[in-house]
């Protein structure tokens, strides 16, 4: 049986995370080499991902100044923040970030998905990060009131 993705946003809180976020394109940089920054950055959001294209980072703003000492950047997209479910959220729910990005799409706002084990991501031009607030807000507003 599924679970309702709108059941799960009833109960779901958010945080957006303080720091200034960059995606980097490392093409073919060493994968360890940047991760290596990663370990000095504990503390805060990221995310290494290799595919395709190399690899590729969304780190914070001390880390990007790091790891452009380590690794050559390709190009860099930002600056982001990064807004994360804070919540229960079961592994196996289907289409839980489709209503959210679909919202956020159609008010012109760039929603980047990035999916972790426990909790979910998006990462949002700072620019328009005030108004994803508040579409956040009002969304989960919506979902409590058809529980």
């Amino acid at each position: 049986m599924s679970i309702d993705p709108m059941s799960v946003w009833a109960n779901m809180q958010f945080k957006i995370w303080p720091e200034r976020y960059w995606m980097l394109e490392l093409g073919d940089a060493s994968a360890s080499d940047a991760a290596s920054v990663f370990v000095e950055c504990d503390d805060r959001y990221c995310c290494l991902i290799r595919d395709q294209a190399g690899v590729s980072a969304i780190v914070e703003e001390k880390a990007f100044e790091r790891l452009k000492s380590v690794v050559k950047v390709r190009e860099c997209f930002g600056p982001f923040r990064v807004v994360s479910t804070d919540g229960d959220l079961p592994f196996d729910v289907i289409g839980f970030l489709r209503p959210v990005l679909e919202l956020l799409n159609n008010e012109g706002i760039k929603a980047g998905p990035q999916c972790g084990a426990v909790f979910d991501h998006l990462f949002i031009y700072e620019s328009d990060v005030e108004r994803a607030n508040a579409l956040l807000e009002d969304f989960i507003s919506k979902a409590r009131e058809g529980q």
